[in-house]
C-alpha cells in the first residue's frame, strides 16, 4: 500500500483524531485539521478531498469533518 494511497490516508486521518488530545470533540476536529492542513502535501489533500466528496467510507465523524476543512 503507497503512502498516498487512499486507504491509507483514511487509517492516518483516523489515528489523528483518535490520538490528539483534545477536551471536547471539536477542539480535537479542530485539532486534527490544523495538524493536516500543516503536515499533508496538497497531493494527499487533494485525494481524501476527493475520497470525502465520493462519500468517505471508512472515516470517522470526526476525522470526516476534519477531512472536509482541509479539502477546501
Amino acid at each position: 500500500m503507497s503512502e498516498n494511497s487512499v486507504e491509507h490516508l483514511v487509517k492516518m486521518a483516523n489515528q489523528i483524531v483518535v490520538n490528539i488530545p483534545a477536551a471536547t470533540p471539536q477542539a480535537k476536529v479542530a485539532s486534527a485539521t490544523a495538524h493536516m492542513d500543516k503536515f499533508w502535501s496538497p497531493l494527499m489533500k487533494k485525494k481524501i478531498g476527493e475520497f470525502i466528496a465520493g462519500g468517505g467510507e471508512g472515516l470517522t465523524p470526526e476525522a470526516a469533518e476534519a477531512v472536509e476543512k482541509i479539502a477546501k
